[in-house]
């Protein structure tokens, strides 16, 4: 339905249409769904960027962090503005339910939200025959809605996960202790630290999850589930994001096995991709000091409202001591839909540590750039000012200059000892980085006694001896390793006891 004259498009909230996908129906359905709303920040609640990375330039012992509920009140939306969104929706028949820091719940029929909101929905197919409904171009409210609305999300879907084929051991993986011995992990096993976990409709099994702990000689709790946007992940056929699911929580559970690990299990959208990082961000219950997420989409596939508030969470994250890790993709240089490269987001952040991957060669001790590994220059983000190495890299790649990604690496391959469907695999790509360097987080918190949190600023700091181990050789069929930072492998594979002798360090 066009959106009423009087109306005007919401900033940011313009979507593009999705690649390699067609209209394939008219939307229909008179059954209530939620969306959620998500609005600017009161007056004098914008996150200041600036402190958040003269934060990550202290050293974690003489840094003050914010407690969660100080910052969701200091930082949250306005209750005027929360109550002039009530009345406007109420004005369709549509509910607001529950609120949280800066979002709101909407609750009503499919085709009133698409009034309310002035949206373009249909259903499309991709080339694969997945359908899924599509939101595109900007949504739409009376002006003075308009200014208080980032957007709302909830009506475009991402296509769902592809089910895995066959599964078979292809190679001898690393397992814990390995993986610990080759990257110089400090001793540790986790205990007292909470990692959370971001899953988008992906599903573990504890059986699997038993069977390769016992088989390294482990017993570690569980991980724990907790749902977002009331997401159900029983499904049929075993799917990608199940094995997403599988990996994440085995790699992090055998590297500290003494560590809580949390899983926030969110619908496979950009709402539940949002809700679940707020979710783990200000969970004051569980306080994860730690946040893997190993999904992500190119930059251009999120509406730039989105961008920005994945930046903020990020950003509030650091203020709050939690380190976030982000996988930078396992589709080389993102050559997709314009035949550019991209980067994924949220690793294109600057408050996450993009995490790129390697492959070891016939000689044990090298390491190469992964072909297929995620790495570039983000269209959205600037060079943040710790990172002002890139800006060279940039021009060399003639490349316009943003934010570098990834920051880090590890080992893709020969891979990581995982169990599914009671089958011992060998799982790599980015995804399994991103755990890797979340355990290595949790192992110096609890030798610190303190969350290292956004540590990217002293990272980047130049070391003699250095922190991390250089790659210098492969490429993603973009972008080429090499001494010092590159849009691969960023700085290197973790040199653990190092990384921990310079954040304890005193400045």
């Amino acid at each position: 339905m066009p959106p009423r004259a009087s109306n005007i498009p919401i900033p940011g909230s313009h979507r593009k249409i999705w690649p390699d996908s067609r209209h394939a129906d008219a939307v229909s359905g008179t059954d209530d769904i939620h969306l959620t709303a998500w609005l600017r920040p009161k007056r004098g609640g914008a996150i200041d960027l600036q402190r958040v990375e003269a934060l990550g330039s202290e050293p974690p012992l003489e840094r003050a962090y914010a407690a969660r509920g100080i910052l969701a009140d200091e930082t949250g939306a306005d209750p005027a503005d929360v109550a002039l969104l009530r009345a406007y929706c109420e004005s369709f028949g549509l509910t607001i339910g529950q609120s949280h820091w800066r979002s709101v719940v909407v609750n009503g029929s499919l085709e009133r939200l698409i009034q309310a909101f002035g949206a373009t929905v249909a259903i499309f197919e991709d080339d694969g025959g997945r359908r899924f409904r599509h939101r595109s171009e900007a949504l739409h409210a009376p002006p003075e809605v308009s200014a208080v609305l980032l957007g709302v999300f909830g009506l475009h879907q991402w296509p769902r996960s592809r089910r895995i084929p066959a599964l078979n051991r292809h190679a001898t993986p690393l397992q814990a202790r390995d993986v610990a011995a080759r990257y110089d992990f400090p001793e540790s096993d986790g205990r007292g630290q909470t990692i959370a976990v971001l899953q988008m409709r992906g599903m573990f099994q504890t059986s699997d999850f038993d069977q390769c702990m016992k088989a390294q000689g482990l017993a570690p709790e569980p991980p724990i589930v907790k749902a977002v946007d009331g997401a159900t992940v029983a499904h049929a056929k075993a799917t990608l994001k199940d094995l997403e699911a599988t990996l994440d929580v085995q790699i992090i559970a055998s590297l500290v096995p003494a560590a809580r690990i949390v899983v926030y299990e969110a619908p496979n959208d950009e709402r539940g991709f949002l809700d679940a990082v707020r979710k783990a961000v200000f969970d004051e219950e569980l306080a994860p000091s730690v946040l893997s997420i190993s999904y992500g989409w190119p930059e251009h596939l999120w509406t730039p409202a989105a961008l920005d508030i994945l930046n903020d969470l990020l950003a509030v994250a650091a203020l709050a001591g939690v380190s976030v890790f982000c996988s930078s993709g396992d589709n080389g240089a993102e050559l997709d839909y314009d035949g550019k490269p991209h980067v994924l987001a949220p690793a294109s952040s600057s408050f996450a540590m993009g995490c790129g991957a390697t492959v070891i060669g016939d000689d044990a001790s090298q390491e190469q750039a992964w072909e297929n590994t995620g790495g570039g220059f983000s269209e959205r983000f600037g060079i943040p000012g710790w990172q002002d190495r890139t800006a060279a890299a940039a021009q060399h790649y003639e490349m316009a200059p943003g934010r570098g990604v990834p920051d880090v690496a590890a080992q893709q391959s020969p891979g990581y000892y995982v169990v599914m469907d009671g089958t011992e695999l060998a799982m790599g790509g980015t995804s399994a980085v991103a755990p890797v360097w979340s355990a290595l987080a949790a192992r110096i918190n609890q030798r610190l006694g303190a969350p290292i949190g956004f540590f990217l600023p002293i990272l980047y700091r130049q070391f003699a001896p250095p922190v991390t181990g250089a790659v210098v050789g492969g490429g993603n069929g973009r972008f080429n390793a090499g001494e010092g930072w590159n849009p691969c492998t960023g700085l290197g594979v973790p040199i653990g006891k190092a990384i921990e002798r310079a954040l304890r360090a005193p400045r």
